[in-house]
């Protein structure tokens, strides 16, 4: 009797476990097809949601999409660099006898940054003067002679050969005056040489030798830097896509083709300010950089009080350029998912139609639509979750979009 109560509690938990396997296996098959079901229906138009009972026209914004210029804005991330960049080297050895200028500092062009110690270089141009008053007084005997023994050969109280030999000496005695000459140029370049100056108006960076040190003017004779940043070049690329882009943009007429020096460049630095000086476009490099497959371009900017600084990183929009005859709809007008870009449109009878496009640039919260509009036809703005193709809407808020407007009434 014990044995036989004992095989029946155990068909009962086995008949559990068979019950709670098959309830799980019903589960799991339930999700497989709900996975399979959204799967495809992901890259598929929106559909919107199927109205319920009697179908009564949604009120809704709309707009006439109307073709306009509107201002073409091209974005890059660029970079600042000097306008010029002079490296200040010792054009002669000696040892620093002093500093004249504040590391990191302001210099302007003729300013004394260095002197290396004159005294060898006093003392050298001291010995050619001393050579070259030789070398005169030299030549004034040697005349002296000339003009004594061309006399006496006159009278035959000289042979040829004496007047030639003092006629040599003078010759050679001239040419030490030259030498001589030479000499002393060379001193004076070499002593001006140890005040050194700054070539430019610029910042200078830290000083490289110390007072005391010995410096080389052949080798090693880097003593600091000093950059031009007024004007300041900010240096950007344009990748290969972005030219050819615009190359076709241009070709096709939908965009306007200004000369490089009627564009203008603005800056925003990287806290999202402004930059007050508009710059210009003064380099544009001829090739195609194969390892980045872009281009470089270079803008010069006036940096009057040096709110710049080489180094800094910038966002470089160019101004100038208009995309002719574009056609505008809000970004809230826009359904977007794997399959695409759709707007609704009002189609016959005032029912909603559902419209593929292909969006171009960004333009103040509007898409520039590329494909699948035309001239005048109305776009719906807002609630466009309850939306479904075929299902009849009204105006809420009609309005011609004009430039620079957006729809009223709209909702996200």
């Amino acid at each position: 009797m014990i044995k036989s109560k004992r095989f029946k509690t155990v068909g009962l938990f086995q008949n559990a476990r068979s019950i709670r396997r098959a309830i799980m296996l019903v589960i799991l098959a339930g999700a497989v097809a709900a996975g399979l079901t959204y799967l495809q229906g992901a890259d598929s138009p929106p559909a919107g949601m199927q109205a319920r009972g009697p179908q009564h026209a949604l009120a809704v914004s709309m707009i006439t999409v109307t073709p306009r210029n509107v201002p073409l804005r091209p974005l890059f991330l660029g970079q600042t660099e000097a306008s010029q960049t002079v490296e200040i080297r010792a054009r002669v050895s000696g040892f620093l006898e002093s500093k004249h200028f504040e590391e990191g500092g302001e210099v302007s062009a003729g300013q004394m940054l260095f002197r290396i110690d004159p005294r060898s270089f006093e003392a050298s141009l001291d010995l050619a003067r001393a050579q070259l008053a030789s070398a005169r007084a030299e030549f004034a005997r040697a005349r002296s002679k000339v003009t004594r023994y061309t006399k006496l050969l006159q009278s035959n109280a000289s042979t040829q050969d004496e007047l030639e030999q003092w006629q040599t000496e003078e010759q050679v005695a001239q040419a030490n005056i030259l030498m001589a000459n030479a000499r002393i140029v060379n001193s004076e370049l070499d002593l001006g040489y140890t005040e050194i100056t700054s070539p430019m108006d610029g910042r200078i960076g830290m000083a490289l030798k110390d007072v005391g040190s010995y410096v080389d003017g052949s080798t090693g004779g880097l003593l600091a830097v000093v950059e031009k940043t007024d004007p300041i070049y900010v240096r950007y690329t344009v990748s290969e896509q972005d030219i050819l882009l615009a190359r076709r943009l241009a070709l096709s007429g939908k965009t306007s083709q200004p000369q490089q020096s009627q564009m203008r460049l603005a800056l925003t630095l990287a806290d999202g300010t402004s930059y007050p000086y508009e710059g210009r476009i003064t380099y544009t490099d001829p090739q195609i950089d194969p390892a980045t497959s872009s281009s470089v371009m270079r803008g010069t900017f006036p940096n009057p009080d040096g709110q710049l600084r080489p180094g800094q990183f910038v966002h470089v929009r160019i101004d100038g350029i208009d995309r002719l005859n574009a056609m505008l709809v809000p970004k809230t007008a826009v359904i977007q998912n794997p399959a695409g870009a759709f707007v609704y449109v009002v189609g016959e009878g005032s029912t909603a139609e559902l419209r593929k496009v292909a969006l171009g640039d960004w333009h103040e919260d509007q898409w520039v639509i590329e494909e699948g509009l035309e001239p005048g036809e109305t776009v719906i703005t807002d609630h466009l979750m309850q939306l479904a193709p075929g299902l009849p809407v009204q105006s809420s808020t009609s309005a011609q979009a004009g430039p620079g407007e957006a729809p009223t009434g709209s909702e996200g």
